[in-house]
């Protein structure tokens, strides 16, 4: 019976959400499902892009043997809680067997697989060495500095199956992030969750955030637009339209 569980699990990695009796939207159970190597997610405040990652993560762990997962995030703290969330979710899966590690930044599991939780650091030093990444997940990544990207990338270089997932909502038009999604770049796969598709949250709860967020914040925090920093001194769209690649320059 378990090892018809497990092969079920490993064909469809959607069944390990309901069997922690959790229901996963179509857009989570697809990234749940996806093999692709590089994935971004723009995904608004409070509509599952963390749970959706939390099931990926266990997934792989559990059906993969020996698999190193990362969690990254521009806070320790934000980090911690993603393993936090991902010991809750484990535990309430019927029979799964103890973990044999299991502390606040770190969970093992009894095949091997690994799932960590690293610092939010700016310059990235701190984390170099781990290799043979099966899922390097940053959270937030609009928020993570363009370095700690930097540093975790090259881990997954010698893992065939290496998958790397950007999810986050918008932080200005700069970073990684934004330069990532709104590329052309055709070996990205996107997923964009819009507003008002979550049963979960009501047109109430949204019209308060409205009102006591102001439009600019509930724009970027629920309508995931990419806005201009209040402080720049020129629009974005204004620098760019000052640049050209039709003149060639007189040294040329």
């Amino acid at each position: 019976m378990l090892m018809a569980r497990d092969m079920a699990r490993s064909l469809d990695p959607a069944l390990l959400a309901r069997d922690a009796d959790i229901t996963l939207d179509e857009w989570q159970a697809d990234f749940v499902r996806s093999d692709k190597p590089q994935t971004a997610m723009l995904i608004p405040r409070q509509h599952g892009k963390t749970e959706a990652s939390v099931i990926k993560s266990l997934s792989v762990a559990t059906t993969e043997p020996g698999s190193l997962i990362l969690i990254a995030s521009p806070a320790q703290r934000l980090s911690d809680e993603f393993v936090l969330r991902a010991r809750t979710t484990y535990n309430r899966i019927e029979d799964a067997p103890s973990l044999v590690g299991d502390a606040a930044r770190r969970i093992e599991f009894d095949n091997g697989s690994r799932l960590l939780a690293l610092p939010g650091d700016n310059d990235g030093d701190t984390i170099r060495g781990l290799a043979n990444v099966r899922l390097a997940i940053i959270d937030e990544a609009a928020r993570c500095s363009d370095a700690l990207i930097a540093a975790i990338r090259p881990m997954l270089a010698t893992n065939k199956r290496g998958q790397l997932v950007y999810l986050s909502t918008p932080k200005g038009k700069r970073g990684s992030f934004f330069e990532t999604w709104t590329s052309n770049d055709p070996e990205w796969h996107r997923i964009q969750v819009e507003l008002g598709s979550c049963s979960r949250i009501t047109p109430e709860f949204l019209a308060r955030e409205r009102k006591n967020l102001g439009e600019t914040k509930f724009r970027e925090e629920y309508l995931c637009e990419f806005l201009d920093n209040i402080d720049n001194a020129f629009p974005t769209t204004v620098i760019e339209r000052a640049f050209t690649s039709e003149v060639e320059p007189i040294w040329a």
